[in-house]
Parts: structure tokens; sequence; C-alpha cells
């Protein structure tokens, strides 16, 4: 392919210093008693400052010594020989031929110039463009097939990743040449100067890349350990406090009836058996509470981002939790075209547990709320349920409030989120808030 455009270049050469300087003389040359020898100088010179801008320096050069010869030849007496017999004339073709000259120097240091800032903007174009597509690849192994794709396209050279080099006629260059284990990219030809250079820049390019992706995932995998083991000691906490009553009221209850030395009615054990049956189902409630915290916690590892409708997610959480909300009434601004993004999973079992929450201590209604900003860089959405609370509310703190409220957190920490939970004690309210936020890669 270089071999044909290189004929193909010097073939338009031959045909801009030899044939054109010939047709233009005979196109001039009916109309030669038109002009004097100095007009037909001042045409050549044109045509020669033409092929200087559209070519190089060589040609134009050439094209100036055809001309010079053209001119004596067909213009100058006597005609159709080379022989100058008026000085004058030698005179004018050598400020002819220094002219000339000139100009093709100057043309081509101003097409050198120009291909160089051509060159330059390319380069930096593709660099722009590599930088953009790298940034939004996630794995080592996309980085580098973008990277070669774009840089063979570029340089209209093969540019192919390996391993180690391997027996080869063209350049090898390494991804870094403190870690050769990462390997390094192979050209099928010599590069030259400034193609070198260009590579050089590319791949240091992509290692900062590789290595702020690396930063970012080792700083992702460090947030979600350090969430896990928060996740860990407010499960702790609430387990302490949230078992310590059930508990005392089963040994309590259970040590009344086992003692052969205390006489009970056969109301007060029914009594104590209704006690122990019913904080046995409380026990039963935290660790069904546990079991979804670790569930939530395995699948956080692993988050699935996707778009869900918000009316199928209302449905699903009130379905999780379908024999605590039978009397639990609902009201929102949710249409039936509204969406988020997240994980559906996880975030049907936070919206389950607000729910729980919101019918165990309050009025059994409650209104829901759903909000969402778009911003350049990420959209944040938000859940709110606002209820009135229970007028009588039940003293003891003993049946999961405080786990559900572990496993909204957990999940809007996942989210790149947070949870809330306000009560307003004099206004008789409380409000949950789940907030999240998508970011755009």
């Amino acid at each position: 392919m270089k071999k044909i455009g290189e004929k193909s270049f010097w073939y338009k050469a031959l045909l801009l210093s030899l044939v054109m300087p010939l047709l233009v003389v005979m196109a001039i040359y009916p109309f030669k008693n038109w002009f004097t020898t100095t007009d037909i100088v001042m045409l050549q010179l044109l045509w020669v400052a033409w092929v200087a801008v559209r070519s190089n320096r060589r040609v134009a050069a050439i094209t100036t010594l055809v001309s010079v010869a053209c001119t004596d030849w067909f213009f100058v007496t006597p005609y159709f020989t080379f022989h100058i017999e008026n000085i004058e004339y030698l005179v004018t073709f050598l400020v002819m031929l220094i002219v000339g000259l000139m100009i093709s120097q100057l043309a081509g240091e101003l097409n050198t110039k120009v291909r160089d800032g051509q060159l330059h903007a390319s380069n930096s174009r593709t660099l722009y463009e590599l930088a953009k597509g790298l940034n939004s690849l996630d794995t080592l192994d996309e980085q580098k097939q973008y990277f070669q794709q774009l840089i063979s396209d570029h340089l209209a050279i093969t540019c192919q990743f390996q391993q180690a080099r391997q027996q080869s006629t063209g350049e090898f260059m390494l991804l870094s040449d403190k870690e050769h284990s990462l390997g390094g990219f192979a050209f099928t030809t010599l590069l030259s100067e400034g193609q070198r250079s260009f590579v050089n820049t590319a791949i240091s390019l992509l290692y900062q890349v590789h290595e702020k992706t690396s930063l970012r995932q080792q700083s992702a995998a460090i947030s979600v350990q350090a969430e896990l083991e928060r996740a860990k000691n407010a499960l702790l906490r609430s387990l302490s406090h949230d078992l310590r009553t059930p508990l005392a009221t089963i040994m309590g209850a259970s040590s009344m009836l086992a003692d052969d030395e205390i006489t009970l009615s056969e109301a007060i054990v029914k009594e104590q058996a209704g006690n122990i049956f019913e904080q046995s189902k409380i026990l039963n409630q935290h660790f069904d509470k546990v079991m979804e915290l670790s569930r939530v916690n395995k699948m956080g590892e692993n988050l699935c981002w996707q778009t869900i409708n918000l009316q199928a997610l209302l449905s699903e959480a009130k379905a999780r939790r379908q024999q605590q909300l039978v009397h639990f009434v609902v009201t929102t601004n949710i249409d039936a075209n509204s969406s988020c993004q997240g994980d559906v999973t996880l975030l049907e079992i936070a919206l389950a547990n607000m729910f729980e929450n919101a019918s165990r201590y309050g009025d059994g209604h409650a209104k829901l709320y759903f909000s969402y900003q778009q911003h350049a860089r990420q959209i944040d959405y938000q859940l709110r349920i606002t209820n009135r609370l229970a007028s009588s509310l039940q003293s003891s703190t003993d049946q999961g409030v405080g786990l559900g409220s572990v496993i909204c957190d957990v999940v809007a920490k996942f989210h790149h989120g947070s949870f809330t939970l306000d009560i307003n004690e004099q206004q008789q309210s409380a409000s949950a808030c789940l907030a999240w936020s998508k970011l755009n890669d």
C-alpha cells in the first residue's frame, strides 16, 4: 500500500514539474507576440509558485528549471535552441531561477510547518479521544484493546499487545519499565522519532489510567469492607439490645414454670406460656432480620445496577411483608412511568423494612414520596416515608426496629447514599428517608 502511494506521488510530481510547464508554454505560444519575455517569465513564475504551494520544494525546484528551459527554447531568439544572444535575457533567466528557488524554499518550509501543525493537532485529538475512552472502561483488558485499535487506526500501523517481546523486526514498547509483567505493545514496522514520542505519551496515559482504575477499585473494595465492618458492629449492638428483653422474659417465665416450689394457677401457667410463645416469635423475627442482613451484605459485594419501575418496586416490597402489612395503607405520588436505577432486590428489602417500621409504630397510614435530581456526574434518588405515630407506643424496643434500620442503612451505603430516621415526638410524626446516587461513568 505504501509503495503504491509513493508511485502515485512521483507520477504526480512528474506531471507538475515536466509536463505541465510544457502545457503552459504551448498555451502561451500562439500569443507570444502579445507578450514580452518578462511577461512570459512572470506567467511561468506564477505556475512555479502554485506548484511550490501544492507540492514540496524539490518538485518546485525542478519545475523552475524546466520553466526556464522552456522559456529559453520557445520564446528567446534564436528559437528552439538554448543559445542566448542578448545578455538581458540571461539576467532575466537568472533572476527567474533565483526567485523560483526562493519561492520553492519558502513554500517548502511553510508546508513543513503546516504538516507539523496538522500532525500535532491530530496527535492531540487522538490522545484526547484515548483518555476519554480509557476512563470509560473498567478493566485493563478492555483498555488495552481500545488502545491498540485507536493507535493502529491513527498511525496506520498494526499494533498488538504482547505479554512478552517476541521475535519481530518491528518496535516493542513496554507498558511500564518498572513492571515488565504487564507486557507491552508490538508494532509491525519501525517507528519514526515522532511516532515513537507519540506512542510513548499514549502508553504513559494508558498506564496512568490503569493505575487510577486499580486505585479506584481498591478504594471501592476498602469502602465495602468498611461498610461491612460497620454493619457488623451495628448488628452486634442491635442484637444485644433487641434480644435482651425477649430472652429475659423467656428465662423468667420458663424458670417460674420449672420451679417445683412455686404453685401456679392454671391461668398464670397459661399466661406465662403465652409470654414465652410471644417472645419466641419476636426472637424468630430477629433471626429472620439477621439472615436478611447477611443476605444484603452478600449481595452488596456484587451490586447489580438496573432500571427499576417504581410501581413494581412498591408492590414487591409490600409483598415481602404481606402478613404485617395487611391493614397498612400507603398513598404515593409515584405514577406508572416513574423509574429509578439501583439493585432491585436490595431496594425491595430496604423499602419493605421501611414499610414494616411505619406500620408497626404508625397509625396504619403512611405517605411515600419519590424525587430525583440529575447532575452532570450523577443522579440523586430519594424515597421518603412519613407517617403519624400511634397514639400509644409500646415502651419496649424488642420488635426489631433497630435491625430494620441497619438493613436500610447498609443498602443505602452500597448505593453511595444514606438512610435517616427522624422522629418528632412533639408533632407525633416519623420520617424515614432512603437516599442514593447513580454515578455517571
